[in-house]
């Protein structure tokens, strides 16, 4: 779990700095590492995350 906890706040902290750099890159308008860095920091933000998954078997209709 610690494992988990760490790489999770590594991808935030990863990701602020592309948030901060692409901001930085767009107001000094380098457009293009500007869009880079933000596309960077959607990825990080919005890739899926490996949890535990609880399977839940309920039990069938009966027929009426």
């Amino acid at each position: 779990m610690l494992a988990f906890a760490l790489w999770s706040i590594g991808a935030i902290i990863a990701a602020g700095y592309c948030i901060v750099r692409g901001i930085g890159d767009i107001r000094r308008k380098n457009y293009m590492a500007g869009v880079i860095g933000l596309g960077s920091a959607a990825i990080f933000l919005l890739t899926p995350i490996k949890t535990q998954a609880v399977k839940v078997d309920m039990p069938a209709a009966a027929p009426k």
